[in-house]
């Protein structure tokens, strides 16, 4: 036989095992997106079943998120404050909770990231046709604070805004920054944040998204919670550890009809938001 021909010969087996291997990935694919969603509607029925029902539209995907320890890191604590407030001088030696003064006003940090700005002179405003949020951002970003909005209030001339940290554009649901604006003007900023360089990081397999609804409505029904819909539900960090070193470990954020709650990544343990 000639070589050509032999040539060929092997080069359309190839073709052939290439074509055979092609519709058996795409036959497990097709398995396992149809196992994917008869567990959803599992999941569902019984969420159904137990009185709640599911507003997403898309059911959230499983997604790796390493658990982190971060260093903190408190040197920025006195150029947050002066950016804040202006030139600034110490109120006393305590490191552990230091305190500066300023002719905008007074500002205060803690050991365990928490921290309490009064501002006594207008020095942040909204400027003409900016929204509140566009000034909270923007003077948020000024101290290096990442956040999303995660809620706000109107009662007057008041207005409260509400922003959760995002660490590598994951929300921390452990830190937020609430700002208080009084006629367009900040009067307060409080809150916690977390500012560091990631000291380890370690790969974990976590809870499939369907089990961490399975373990939400067991605590719930366990506990006697009420609650007849989950509006959103959100992957991010909960941090731990008031010293130099914090752990960083992933959770869901439930949102519900009646309040929130955070289920553990890897345990499945549920709190409620306080």
């Amino acid at each position: 036989m000639e070589w050509s021909k032999i040539k060929t010969i092997v080069l359309l087996m190839l073709v052939g095992v290439n074509l055979f291997l092609l519709a058996l990935v795409g036959l497990r694919v097709s398995q396992g997106a149809l196992y994917e969603d008869e567990t959803w509607q599992a999941v569902l029925q019984v969420l159904e079943e137990g009185g709640i029902s599911f507003a997403p539209e898309q059911m959230p995907k499983d997604t790796p998120l390493p658990s982190l320890t971060v260093a903190r890191n408190r040197d920025s604590e006195a150029d947050t404050a002066e950016v804040l407030l202006g030139a600034i001088s110490q109120v006393g030696e305590s490191e552990v909770r230091p305190s500066y003064t300023g002719a905008a006003g007074t500002a205060e940090f803690s050991m365990n990231g928490t921290f309490s700005v009064t501002f006594t002179a207008p020095r942040w405003q909204c400027q003409s046709g900016q929204s509140l949020s566009d000034a909270s951002q923007a003077c948020l970003e000024q101290i290096g604070f990442s956040g999303v909005l995660e809620r706000s209030a109107v009662q007057g001339d008041t207005t409260v805004l509400a922003y959760v940290q995002l660490w590598e554009d994951i929300p921390l649901f452990s830190c937020q920054a609430v700002l208080t604006w009084e006629d367009e003007v900040l009067t307060a900023m409080e809150g916690s944040r977390l500012a560091g360089t990631v000291e380890s990081s370690r790969s974990q397999t976590l809870l499939s998204t369907p089990t961490i609804l399975m373990r939400f409505l067991a605590s719930v029904s366990e506990g006697g919670s009420v609650c007849s819909r989950i509006e959103e539900m959100t992957l991010g960090y909960l941090a731990s550890g008031s010293g130099r070193s914090v752990s960083l470990s992933p959770a869901w954020r439930i949102l519900t009809d009646t309040g929130a709650y955070y289920v553990d990544a890897v345990t499945g343990a549920v709190t409620p938001e306080n």
